[in-house]
């Protein structure tokens, strides 16, 4: 049981999802340009099936319609939903996301997952690829932050509009 690590009330990490944001249009093209990536046969058209993980694009509910700052990627017009099945191994879960994240860096994609787990991802899912540039303490020019600023914004998986 040491090796399982499902959500629990001792263990705050949840494995059950994940939301990966993509600066990029057309979640069905960048579903296409993974499924050629990752060399998946099967066609589920809106889904693919990496490991115990199953992947969804679709628009972000949160874009702007405007070009997003190249820092938000809470505005990114697309987001792949990951949604673990039931009794996943954490390790397959994480090791299932992480093979999506590099297969969309590898692909030119600009991506950042947001999930419990993102501290076991590569670049801390991202987000230190992509920092979020902090003001300097003195007013002048900004430093690069790497913090989880963004996770009191959104919660994984409870994007609005969405019914679970």
């Amino acid at each position: 049981m040491a090796h399982d690590r499902r959500s629990s009330p001792l263990d705050p990490d949840s494995y059950e999802d994940a939301s990966i944001y993509v600066d990029a249009e057309a979640a069905p093209r960048v579903l296409g340009r993974l499924r050629d990536a990752l060399g998946l046969v099967e066609d589920d058209g809106a889904e693919l099936a990496v490991g115990p993980v199953r992947v969804e694009g679709e628009p972000n509910d949160y874009a702007t319609g405007r070009r997003a700052h190249p820092f938000d990627f809470l505005q990114w017009p697309t987001v792949l939903e990951c949604e673990a099945t039931e009794g996943a191994p954490a390790e397959e879960v994480v090791r299932a996301v992480t093979a999506v994240l590099e297969a969309l860096w590898r692909g030119g994609f600009k991506a950042v997952a947001a999930c419990d787990f993102e501290h076991e991802l590569p670049a801390r899912g991202g987000i230190d690829r992509f920092p979020y540039p902090a003001p300097a303490p003195d007013g002048g020019a900004v430093s690069s932050g790497t913090g989880t600023w963004w996770k009191n914004l959104i919660s994984p998986g409870k994007r609005k509009g969405r019914n679970l």
